[in-house]
């Protein structure tokens, strides 16, 4: 079956001398492999730098019944993130996300809801100027809501403490990784309904909500683990 797919490539390996095997994530299929010739000559149909990382590409895929690889015959990118890679900071948040998106983006099922969340978070920090700082957490927050897992705000005077395992507030103290102190969650409840892209944190507050979201990904994500791609966030943004 043959099948035309908007979608966003996650990861290139090389195999062989021209072939490669790609990860994409596409609008309608999800997560899909699929194996591509590339050549570098100019009437080459499909060239390397068309299949980089982070690319938006409009692909013709032939779909093998019961098999885990497919066939990508042609392809067009019709997305660059040019405006990113000029920003240590704006390449950094895209780093990030592209490290989430490898931990989190497993199953074959359509997502198109979820993939122009990821197109318009990108078409974001590629044009913005300014206020673009928080966009990490705002990522893992819509994320968590798209994959089924969003954490919910019933902070209240009884249920002052949250609980990483269960994704809610509740009347117990735990000790982390498992839970929130008093002051931590009562931060964390502020980040739950305030606009994130638009929220002022200090630098401390900042990590805090970075670290608990990590934490808590890690708790609802089999085989999430610990990324590499925070520290250097921290640091990029260390003010």
């Amino acid at each position: 079956m043959r099948v035309s797919e908007k979608a966003l490539i996650l990861q290139s390996i090389k195999h062989g001398d021209k072939k490669y095997i790609l990860k994409l994530f596409s609008r309608q299929h999800g997560m899909l492999t699929a194996a591509v010739n590339v050549g570098q000559s100019k009437m080459a149909k499909i060239r390397s730098s068309s299949i980089m990382p982070l690319n938006f590409v409009e692909a013709e895929l032939i779909f093998k019944e019961n098999k885990d690889i497919h066939l990508l015959t042609e392809l067009s990118v019709y997305k660059t993130q040019s405006n990113i890679h000029q920003h240590m900071s704006k390449l950094s948040i895209a780093q990030f996300m592209h490290e989430v998106m490898l931990k989190t983006l497993k199953d074959q099922h359509g997502h198109a809801s979820l993939f122009e969340f990821i197109e318009d978070c990108f078409d974001f920090l590629n044009g913005a100027n300014e206020g673009y700082s928080n966009l990490h957490l705002h990522f893992l927050l819509e994320l968590s809501k798209h994959l089924g897992f969003e954490p919910q705000n019933n902070f209240s005077v009884s249920n002052l403490f949250f609980d990483v395992r269960e994704g809610r507030f509740g009347e117990t103290a735990m000790v982390w990784p498992f839970g929130l102190d008093k002051e931590e969650s009562a931060v964390f409840s502020e980040v739950l309904k305030c606009n994130l892209l638009a929220a002022r944190f200090s630098r401390e507050e900042k990590h805090l909500v970075l670290d608990v979201f990590l934490n808590y990904f890690a708790f609802h994500i089999p085989g999430f683990g610990v990324l590499k791609s925070p520290e250097v966030l921290k640091e990029v943004f260390n003010d």
